[in-house]
């Protein structure tokens, strides 16, 4: 039995506010979940050995693409056996969680949790774990505090109920709104480089100069962010998938690379995708952040990581949009003035539930590569190769009456 995290929630919608905002930008069809991320870290596993005869691991932090099975290009595997432990001793694990975002409402009073090393459950890291104050992108993150321990494998897990949205847009309204004469803290902290998005890279001030000229500030906001999204698009193709597997598909985690170097090259994945436009509206001036999260696709198939982004307007609130749905629905042979799908309105939004603004872990705190979402830190010891499997749970709680789209 987990301990509960007691902390106090805010209850305000995310559009609450903005003036005007809940007239032109409405959260509807309001819908319940129950989100389960979960960390699997063993010591327990095949290890690679390269060209050179050296173990290589599972992964290496210095790799964009996990090695292929030996079958596939003809590497020798050593027996699985533990090649290192896990000492927690005075160790801490950060997993974070989203409590507010375009379209969702977390009720983090009711955050819960759950660590084992090995097949032992540490209740103390639970109920000495700490919730963090909401930083500059609006990501909490929950602490554990890890007591003695140590073993070839760990555990754990968060789980919090989440309410999403869809959101319907008035399309009119909202193009006619001017560029703002100020921008709130929120806003301003959106424009500043975060994790994995280094923005003030000059190569997105270039390719705002490249798809705009000096016609940025002739349209409104929302034409403006609909044309650079348009740009990215023309730009950049994309490519491979951004989620790595491992043995029987399990999530072993996100390729991604820095937004900057993933914008100086031609092809993209799906997470470098967004972080670039993320990357482009920023230097554009305006705010906007990329949404790690999670997709319900049915009882009988498991939920799968999808990465989308929201930009910033201090009228609006945060605006959600999906470049895969964009690139898919050829906006760029439509005119930024037309209503596009997937840009404030993006079909079946509300079976979507965001885990973070960021992939993890920061520079602050030591994780393991492919990026996910958790980091650590002052651990005692651990594996040098380990293997990470990321397991993600929906649980359907229904639609929630007299929330749907009103007359």
């Amino acid at each position: 039995m987990s301990f509960k995290f007691s902390i106090f929630a805010a209850v305000l919608l995310t559009v609450a506010g903005h003036s005007h905002a809940e007239e032109i930008l409405r959260q509807v069809e309001a819908h319940d979940w129950e989100l389960t991320v979960e960390i699997r870290l063993s010591s327990e596993v095949p290890i690679q050995l390269g060209p050179d005869g050296r173990p290589m691991g599972i992964f290496r932090p210095d790799q964009l693409w996990p090695y292929r099975p030996p079958w596939i290009d003809g590497t020798r595997w050593a027996n699985v056996k533990p090649n290192g432990f896990f000492d927690t001793k005075g160790g801490r694990i950060r997993m974070p969680f989203v409590e507010e975002s375009a379209s969702s409402k977390a009720a983090a009073d009711r955050l819960d949790g759950l660590l084992f090393i090995g097949t032992r459950q540490d209740k103390s890291a639970i109920s000495n774990g700490k919730v963090l104050p909401v930083d500059t992108l609006g990501e909490r993150a929950v602490e554990f505090a890890l007591g003695e321990g140590r073993d070839s494998t760990m555990r754990w897990s968060i789980t919090l109920p989440q309410r999403t949205y869809a959101v319907v847009v008035d399309e009119a309204r909202a193009s006619a709104l001017p560029w703002p004469r100020s921008m709130s803290s929120e806003g301003t902290q959106a424009l500043k480089p975060s994790g994995l998005i280094d923005s003030d890279d000059p190569v997105f001030l270039k390719a705002v100069e490249k798809i705009s000229g000096d016609r940025l500030q002739v349209v409104s906001p929302w034409v403006a962010a609909k044309s650079l999204l348009a740009g990215v698009i023309r730009t950049f193709r994309v490519g491979e998938p951004a989620t790595a597997r491992g043995r029987s598909t399990a999530i072993r985690g996100i390729v991604a690379r820095k937004a900057s170097e993933a914008a100086k090259s031609d092809v993209l994945n799906p997470v470098e995708d967004v972080m670039v436009a993320v990357g482009v509206l920023r230097a554009a001036g305006l705010p906007a952040r990329s949404v790690h999260g999670v997709r319900y696709r049915g009882i009988r198939r498991p939920p799968e990581p999808v990465t989308w982004g929201e930009w910033f307007h201090p009228d609006l609130g945060w605006i959600p949009f999906d470049m895969e749905y964009l690139r898919g629905d050829g906006v760029i042979n439509r005119s930024p003035k037309q209503r596009w799908r997937g840009f404030g309105e993006i079909r079946e939004l509300e079976r979507r539930i965001p885990i973070a603004f960021r992939l993890h872990p920061e520079s602050d705190a030591r994780g393991w590569y492919p990026w996910a979402w958790w980091s650590w830190e002052g651990m005692a010891e651990h594996p040098e190769f380990m293997e990470q499997a990321v397991e993600l749970q929906m649980l359907d709680r229904g639609r929630v009456p007299n929330r749907g789209l009103t007359p």
